[in-house]
């Protein structure tokens, strides 16, 4: 069965991608918060929406409804709140 053999590959792949990719982000944020506030690294997290979010739009050219700009202008608000002091 080659198509049984293709799944099972891709099925690594994915793992391995999935796993190395956690592992580096991982890494990288704990580290992000050594160097800065706590409050700093999770404003990062809270970014990333709004980045695929651009990137869907001018990258991909995806389109995009006025509900999720909304959304991504509520997650820019809510960090900014978080971060000042």
């Amino acid at each position: 069965m080659p198509g049984m053999c293709f799944f099972l590959g891709t099925l690594v792949f994915i793992a391995v991608l999935g796993i190395v990719g956690t592992g580096f982000s991982n890494i990288l944020f704990f580290r992000l918060i050594q160097l800065s506030s706590p409050v700093f690294a999770s404003s990062v997290t809270y970014i990333i929406p709004v980045v695929a979010f651009m990137l869907g739009f001018f990258v991909m050219d995806e389109t995009l409804s006025l509900l999720q700009g909304l959304g991504a202008l509520i997650v820019l608000v809510g960090v900014y709140f978080s971060s000042r002091k």
